[in-house]
C-alpha cells in the first residue's frame, strides 16, 4: 500500500484549514489589512508546509509505508507551495465574509 498521495493531499488541506483558521482571527482582532496580511500568511504556510510536506514523505519513505520514486518523489512534496494562491484566497475571504 502506498500512502503517498494520503501525506501529499493532507498537509496542503492542512494548510486550508490553518488558513482559515487565520482568516477569522484576523475577523476578531478588527484589522483592516485582509489582503497584505493574507498574502504574507499564505506565503508562510506555503514555504514551511512544503518543508513538513518532504519531512513527513521522506519518514513514510523510510518507514516503507509510501514508495520510493528516486527524483519522482518530488512530485508529493510540492502541493504545499502550489497551494499558496489558495491559502491567500481562504485567509482573505474568510476575513470579507464575517
Amino acid at each position: 500500500m502506498d500512502l503517498s498521495p494520503v501525506v501529499a493531499w493532507s498537509v496542503p488541506l492542512f494548510g486550508l484549514f490553518l488558513a482559515g483558521m487565520f482568516g477569522r482571527s484576523r475577523v476578531k482582532s478588527g484589522s483592516t489589512s485582509i489582503w497584505g496580511a493574507a498574502f504574507f500568511v499564505a506565503l508562510i504556510l506555503g514555504f514551511v508546509l512544503m518543508f513538513v510536506q518532504v519531512a513527513l514523505h521522506s519518514t513514510c519513505v523510510e518507514i516503507k509505508a509510501c514508495v520510493y520514486r528516486g527524483d519522482g518523489n518530488m512530485s508529493y512534496w510540492f502541493q504545499s507551495f502550489f497551494a499558496i494562491p489558495l491559502y491567500w484566497l481562504v485567509g482573505s475571504v474568510w476575513q470579507m465574509k464575517h
